[in-house]
C-alpha cells in the first residue's frame, strides 16, 4: 500500500509540475497533462493516503 501511494504521488506530482512548465512555455498538451496530474492526485493519491493513514492509526 505504501509503495503504491508513493509511486502514484510521484507520478501525479511530476506530471503536474511538467504541465506548469508546458504552460509557461506555451507548449501543446499542457491542459491535458494538467488534468491528468490533478485528476490522478484527486482520484488516486488522496484516497490511498486516507486509507493508508487511517489503517496506520488503528
Amino acid at each position: 500500500m505504501r509503495k503504491a501511494l508513493y509511486i502514484s504521488a510521484v507520478v501525479s506530482g511530476s506530471s503536474t509540475l511538467l504541465s506548469v512548465l508546458f504552460k509557461l512555455m506555451h507548449l501543446q498538451g499542457a491542459n491535458e497533462l494538467l488534468m491528468l496530474g490533478l485528476g490522478g492526485f484527486a482520484l488516486v493519491v488522496a484516497p490511498l493516503a486516507g486509507v493508508y493513514f487511517y489503517s496506520k492509526r488503528r
